[in-house]
């Protein structure tokens, strides 16, 4: 599922709490992280905010954060900027670019840039690219998290997840055909690449610390430091 989906973002909240196991997991582990490393952020980026539910909770965590959120999709865009309505409007700010066309001139140095479920779509070369602009985003110090499906070392290894995949759907009421399609999606409508490659990729970048901290299913997340 991307932001650019065909589904509504209503269909989008119910429906990826269904597709991807433990997917809430994501954004609580993010602010675990981002209270150890960045307590004090100051400025955050989110490259494809979505219905704005990581913002949401960052927003109640740290208060004296400034957000910027952006994403492809103005339907997605539209949604979060209505959830956060309720809150002090001067401490978010909305783009609706992709990652790659994002001008740098409209964001500042960041404390924190995340991507979450956004990269994986992107082949290797573009990967690379907007990993490097998500690095220069940052200011010194600045952490980098990113959340995307990976790809199992063997081929074994891709067979089992995916059985572990069909059964978590099936069980979350999901109909058969839904499912094979969303497995028929791995590695035709996204591209992963293995967690050994992910962090190779960072420490390619410049980063100097580079960590996987949270892993199940096919879903990895990471961390590097510039």
């Amino acid at each position: 599922m991307t932001n650019n989906t065909k589904f509504t973002p209503e269909h989008y909240e119910k429906n990826i709490h269904r597709t991807i196991p433990h997917y809430s997991s994501f954004q609580r582990e993010i602010i675990d992280l981002i209270r150890t490393t960045k307590p004090d952020c100051e400025l955050w980026l989110d490259t494809g905010c979505g219905t704005g539910s990581l913002i949401e909770l960052a927003n109640e965590t740290f208060d004296e954060c400034n957000f910027y959120l952006n994403d492809p999709s103005e339907e997605m865009l539209s949604y979060a900027k209505t959830r956060l309505e309720k809150y002090e409007a001067e401490r978010f700010k909305f783009t609706n670019y992709t990652t790659a066309d994002l001008p740098l001139s409209g964001v500042p140095e960041c404390d924190v840039v995340t991507a979450i479920q956004s990269h994986h779509y992107l082949n290797r070369e573009e990967r690379a690219s907007i990993t490097a602009k998500c690095y220069g985003i940052l200011k010194k110090e600045g952490i980098f998290v990113t959340f995307e499906n990976t790809a199992p070392e063997t081929e074994k290894g891709i067979e089992i997840v995916m059985d572990r995949l069909r059964r978590f759907q099936l069980e979350c009421g999901k109909d058969s055909v839904a499912v094979e399609e969303n497995l028929k999606r791995f590695n035709t409508a996204y591209f992963p690449i293995t967690i050994a490659e992910h962090l190779e990729l960072l420490k390619e970048t410049g980063f100097t610390t580079c960590e996987l901290f949270w892993t199940s299913y096919m879903q990895a997340g990471f961390y590097a430091i510039k």
